[in-house]
């Protein structure tokens, strides 16, 4: 796990300047062990690399460099010992002990096929000397982020983070507007695009070619599919998902330091522990939290799974309130805008977590591939809706509805798209903002089209796993892998996440719905194969959802501050809300709180990334207002 940076120049163009270390410095959260970095001579190619030791600590630095390539990896190859093995067969020789010196091996004699023999989290640069060629890859899942940008004379400048990029000396960052309104719909902003213009986010399980001439040619590698090997009986397709989850952890607890695992009292984490302790070698370190004033406390059913598995148990109890002065320390690290209010308590969880460890597994994921969202199954009031006919439907009742309450109207609208569109369904069942509220915050742009639909296209079909496809390809990798990337390395810990291995993810969407969720339950093959491991308080208790806090925060004195900072003549002039869209949301925190906050979130991104450029985290968001 790590930061990297550089820069690639093509051969009939002259290389700029370029700030490596202060892009490394930007990213030293990422790396705090050290830094490497590799110069070609005619400084056509600069490589650089922040440290976080997990594998071959004494000698697993970077850049690794042979007569053929110079290679920088952030991320962890959990197959590397198989590779190491396979190719020592070969005859090849190693340097170090760690993870990423395979890919050099594997590189030499498959190109750039090599990837589909990676199991791991990883975002990698890989530079042909012989060539004069580049390749950056991301992995299946979009585990670990990279971004690029090409630069006047064909230039292309990499890194972990965007806010990376900024610090070479070489780009602004400079707002894409285009970027407010998918924003706006989805709550994230989704691949490849930024909040920055001219600045991409590398789409998972894809890579980019960049020959000597500075030609691009972006491929994508691995995308979302159903397994084609799954067992159709459903007993044995559970007994390989339960195989898969098992090897899965076992890959993932390969470390040479401490791991631990995050426990909740749900499904996900607990089966994760559980396998953790068939390989642990020793008692695992597990931690649940527990927030103050939360309504429910998830720490008595996690401190009885742990106690199942003999873990070294530690329950973290936390405070929001310091909200206000958080927020700006968030908007900083993830240089991106997310409004999931999940990225306080998470930032928190890891700061605490940092004490004591480097490597820590969760659960993300579980609830994407194993179908755990209500929005994967109609509503009872849309099945009941929906045996009106459709042209009564959409030529009678929404209009009529919609005079009185648009909102309503649309809602009552997401009826069809279950059996027509799977894709726009799950979409309009998590957006933020749907085009009634924008329309009633005063926003006037075109509407976005949801990522979510060319997903599901893409995947094929409009079933259940269409659904779980787009949801895999844009909220899993935008919002949910992006928030623990940031939280976590912005402390310099190491999330693993084992339910996304990727041989388990195409498994189970090769499940048929009945299995996956048979009789419409929710995660039931998940849950079903979990009470091998877990107590009845966990597999049968019903899905907790994250009790947002923010309708407290607006009535605590985020309300106001953000009205402040809505309000100032440069966010309204971009003409996405007005002032009168901002004091009808503010009006009702318990309806609209979450939206409030997706808007901070904006707006506090571009003042510390784009207005201000803080080369540090601002202390507090009073130092940000100062600074406007």
């Amino acid at each position: 796990m790590c930061g990297i940076a550089g820069l690639f120049v093509p051969r009939n163009a002259t290389p700029p300047d370029l700030d490596l270390g202060a892009m490394l410095a930007r990213l030293g959260h990422r790396g705090p062990d050290g830094t490497g970095v590799w110069t070609a001579d005619d400084r056509r190619f600069r490589a650089g690399f922040a440290r976080l030791a997990i594998i071959d600590v004494a000698g697993g630095d970077q850049p690794l460099i042979n007569d053929r390539h110079v290679l920088t990896g952030n991320g962890e190859i959990y197959n590397y010992l198989e590779l190491r093995a396979a190719l020592a067969a070969e005859g090849e020789q190693f340097s170090t002990s760690g993870d990423m010196e395979p890919i050099l091996g594997l590189a030499a004699r498959q190109g750039p096929d090599f990837l589909h023999q990676l199991n791991g989290m990883f975002a990698l640069a890989l530079f042909d000397r012989r060539e004069h060629s580049l390749l950056l890859a991301r992995d299946r899942l979009g585990i670990k982020p990279l971004y690029w940008a090409r630069l006047p004379g064909g230039a292309i400048l990499y890194a972990s983070e965007a806010a990376a990029l900024f610090a070479s000396g070489l780009i602004r960052a400079e707002l894409d507007e285009t970027a407010i309104q998918p924003y706006l719909t989805h709550g994230f902003i989704p691949h490849p695009q930024t909040l920055y213009r001219g600045v991409n986010k590398l789409a998972p399980g894809s890579r980019l070619r960049v020959s000597a001439e500075g030609d691009i040619q972006e491929e994508v590698w691995w995308q979302p599919h159903a397994a084609s090997d799954l067992p159709r009986d459903a007993a044995e397709a559970a007994e390989e998902i339960d195989r898969l989850i098992g090897d899965a952890v076992r890959l993932q607890l390969r470390s040479d330091v401490p791991v631990g695992a995050l426990l909740s009292g749900g499904v996900d984490s607990g089966l994760v522990v559980a396998r953790a302790a068939e390989h642990a070698g020793g008692p695992l370190r597990t931690f649940t939290v527990s927030f103050e004033g939360a309504a429910y406390d998830e720490a008595p059913v996690a401190a009885e799974v742990a106690a199942r598995y003999g873990a070294d148990h530690s329950r973290l109890s936390l405070s929001q309130t310091s909200i206000l002065d958080h927020l700006a320390h968030l908007a900083w690290h993830n240089d991106e805008p997310l409004a999931d209010a999940a990225l306080l308590p998470n930032d928190l969880i890891h700061r605490e977590l940092s004490k004591e460890l480097r490597v820590v597994l969760n659960g993300t994921g579980g609830d994407e591939i194993f179908a755990g969202y209500m929005r994967y199954f109609p509503t009872g009031i849309e099945q009941r809706y929906g045996m009106l006919p459709d042209i009564l439907r959409r030529y009678l009742v929404e209009p009529v509805v919609g005079l009185a309450d648009p909102m309503r109207a649309w809602q009552l609208s997401r009826t069809g798209l279950f059996q027509q569109n799977r894709g726009a369904y799950v979409h309009a069942h998590s957006t933020y903002f749907p085009e009634p509220m924008l329309r009633r915050i005063g926003n006037r742009h075109p509407v976005t089209i949801a990522a979510h639909v060319r997903l599901a296209e893409a995947f094929g079909g409009n079933g259940q796993a269409a659904g779980l496809a787009a949801d895999i390809g844009s909220y899993l990798v935008d919002n949910l892998l992006t928030l623990l990337d940031r939280t976590s390395m912005a402390w310099s810990v190491e999330g693993r996440v084992p339910l996304l291995d990727h041989r388990l993810v195409e498994a189970a969407l090769a499940l048929p719905e009945d299995q996956r969720t048979p009789g419409g339950e929710a995660k039931g093959i998940e849950r079903a194969l979990a009470r091998k491991y877990l107590p009845a308080s966990v597999t049968d208790a019903p899905k907790q959802g994250f009790a947002s806090p923010v309708p407290v925060w607006i009535r605590s004195g985020l309300g106001d501050l953000a009205r402040r900072i809505l309000t100032r003549p440069s966010a309204l002039d971009r003409g996405y809300w007005t002032v009168e869209g901002i004091d009808h949301l503010l009006a009702d925190p318990d309806r609209h709180g979450h939206r409030v906050y997706a808007l901070l979130m904006l707006e506090l991104t571009i003042l510390s990334q784009i207005d201000q450029g803080f080369s540090t985290a601002p202390g507090s968001l009073q130092d940000l207002m100062d600074a406007a």
